[in-house]
Order: structure tokens, then C-alpha cells, then sequence
């Protein structure tokens, strides 16, 4: 039985409202204020907008439209909420009637899954939503949400999905993986609000970039590599249709084809190590370079017309990276890159 759902639910019925419990938190501070930065307007050829039918549902077209322009950006604060008395049941943090979710999987009231419930004085929550359940933004958030608690604070994840390269990655950004809690009653939870690319969130970025370049230490006359970050059949499908002519046509202009899901951690990281350019279609598999390219390197994004997207803009203004991207041509399944187009991009971001 979810006695913390059941709590929830008889206090709705009396008070009819449903807060995050960040907003019944004991105490909250600042760790970084909101902040105003500067951003690069994207490059990307005459015409490529006109084709854009629609965006992935995550995205906004006032959000993206700033971002294509490089209007400045308001980041918001870093925060810390404290939480007295709470209660973690699956994907799901309680108190009283409060309750948010920061974890992968559905509230249920008769759960087996949940296990005896362990009660523990203080625990810092080292995971959020978008991280437990999408690996793209599990490297993006959570690798540096474990940055904020001090190192000798008892710190604790949520349940999330298996990620089948979450080890290999902790491994390199020497983050070992926090106790992971399905059920249990705390006496003290810290939660953090650490969605936004503030200086704070910059300062852990480059911290964990040093960190995973330690493992690789550098060669002499050692090549800027050129990479196309291959999305394989990972994900949201975003087929594209001429990728054959694509990769042919990039290996003959130096490119490394990578494919992150036929190759280990380490693999992924060595070869787009200090990478200069790093050609992808749009999504999460980004993810994989974030830590491994250049500090100078640059995106350029194959968007599908139909699920436009500049969620890696984000990072890449933050890390103040270049980011293009053209435009596919939609076809049945998939859509078509003009490759003529982005022999262009290519010489003007290299």
C-alpha cells in the first residue's frame, strides 16, 4: 500500500488543492541569483525557418525564436528547499498534501514494487523529472545537480529508467551513483530547483569537462576531430532518409562517424575528444559530446521540419559554442537533408 499517496489524497478531499512541495518547504536559499547573459545568434542558411512545418512538443516557438536570434537570456535562480517530515514513494516526494514528482514511473496506490519503507534523518535529492527520465538531460541536469551538496552529505536519487551508459559516465565524471530510494519517511529532505544554464551551472560544466578530459590525457599533434554523431535507432524516430549519402559524403570530407549506441562510454568520449564541429540530427544523443568537445567547438543540427527544436542551443550559449543547424525537406517516414546545403554550413563553421 502507498500510505503516502493515501495521506495525499485525504488531505485534497479537505482542502482541495495539490501544491510542489517546494512550497511547503521549512526553509529556502539562494545558490546562485537570477542572472541576465548574453547569446550568439544561430547560423543557418536563407530559407531554412520557411520550412520548419512544426516543433517537438517540449518546445516553444517564442522560446526558440529568441534563441535563433541570440536575444539575451534570463536565467533563473538556483535554489535549495528543506523539507520537513517527507515521504518518497516511487517517482514521487510527499508531504501532507504536497507532492512532485522527480522520478520514472506512475503513482499507484497499490504499488509492490515499493519495498519496506526505510527512515532516514537527512537526505539530499541528486535527481530531478527530466533526468530520471530522459537520459540526454540525465547528463545535461543530474551530472551536475551531484555537484551541489557538500561531498560528506548524505545524498540519494530517485527511482529512474535503466540507462544502459549511466555507469560509464559516472565512471568518467567520477560522480559514483548516490543510494537510490523507492520508499522511504525523512526527517529532513533537501530538494534543489537547478533547471536553469546559470554561472553556477557553467562553473560544474567546466568542472566536469576537466574531469573526463583527465581520463585521456593529451597527445602531441593531437587532430581537432571532425564527428557525425550518428542517432542510430535510439529514441523518438527521426529517420533521415539520404543518411548513406550523408555519412559518404562527410567520411570523404574527414568526419568520424560515432554511433554512441553501438560503442562503449570511453569509446564515445575518445573519439569526439576536443572535437571542433559536431554534426547530429536533433535530440538527446547530444548529449554525448557535452563533455568531450572542444571548449571552442561548435554544433551544427540537422532539424527535422516537423519537430524543430534548440534545446542544445541552450548549452551551447552557456558553454559560448557556435550553433547552426539546417532545415530537412520532409519525405514519407523521415525527412531529406540538402547536402549541397550543408557542404556550405560546413565551410562557414570551420
Amino acid at each position: 500500500m502507498n500510505w503516502p499517496m493515501l495521506q495525499w489524497g485525504g488531505h485534497r478531499i479537505f482542502r482541495g488543492r495539490s501544491p510542489d512541495v517546494r512550497n511547503v518547504a521549512e526553509r529556502e536559499w539562494v545558490i546562485c541569483p537570477e542572472e541576465t547573459a548574453p547569446t550568439r545568434p544561430a547560423i543557418y542558411p536563407d530559407g531554412a525557418l520557411e520550412r520548419i512545418t512544426d516543433l517537438s512538443p517540449w518546445r516553444k516557438w517564442e522560446v526558440e525564436q529568441g534563441l535563433i536570434r541570440g536575444d539575451p537570456i534570463e536565467h533563473a535562480a538556483t535554489r535549495a528547499h528543506r523539507i520537513g517530515n517527507a515521504a518518497i514513494a516511487g517517482a514521487f516526494i510527499y508531504r501532507g498534501g504536497a507532492k512532485s514528482r522527480h522520478g520514472y514511473g506512475k503513482e499507484r496506490l497499490f504499488d509492490t514494487t515499493l519495498g519496506p519503507c526505510r527512515h532516514l534523518e537527512t537526505v539530499h535529492i541528486v535527481s530531478n523529472f527530466a533526468g530520471s527520465n530522459y537520459f540526454g538531460n540525465f547528463l545535461l541536469d543530474d551530472m551536475p545537480l551531484g555537484m551541489i551538496p557538500e561531498e560528506d552529505a548524505p545524498t540519494a536519487v530517485m527511482v529512474t529508467r535503466n540507462y544502459e551508459d549511466e555507469g560509464g559516465y559516472r565512471a568518467l565524471l567520477d560522480l559514483p551513483r548516490p543510494q537510490r530510494l523507492r520508499h522511504a519517511r525523512i526527517g529532513e529532505l533537501i530538494v534543489y530547483t537547478d533547471f536553469a544554464q546559470n554561472s553556477f551551472k557553467l562553473a560544474r560544466y567546466r568542472a566536469l569537462r576537466d574531469r573526463l578530459r583527465r581520463h585521456f590525457p593529451a597527445q602531441a599533434g593531437q587532430q581537432r576531430p571532425l564527428v557525425y554523431l550518428k542517432r542510430g535507432a535510439t529514441g523518438v524516430r527521426r529517420l533521415i532518409e539520404n543518411e548513406a549519402e550523408l555519412e559518404e559524403m562527410l567520411a570523404r570530407a574527414g568526419f568520424d562517424i560515432v554511433e554512441p549506441s553501438a560503442l562503449s562510454v570511453p569509446e564515445v568520449a575518445r573519439r569526439t575528444l576536443g572535437a571542433g564541429l559536431v554534426i547530429s540530427v536533433e535530440g538527446s544523443h547530444l548529449s554525448h559530446v557535452i563533455y568531450s568537445m572542444a571548449d571552442d567547438g561548435a554544433f551544427l543540427v540537422l532539424q527535422p521540419p516537423n519537430r524543430f527544436a534548440m534545446a542544445y542551443k541552450e548549452f551551447a550559449d552557456r558553454m559560448d559554442m557556435p550553433f547552426g543547424f539546417v532545415v530537412g525537406t520532409l519525405v514519407p517516414g523521415g525527412f531529406r537533408v540538402d547536402l549541397p546545403e550543408l557542404q556550405r554550413m560546413i565551410g562557414k563553421m570551420t
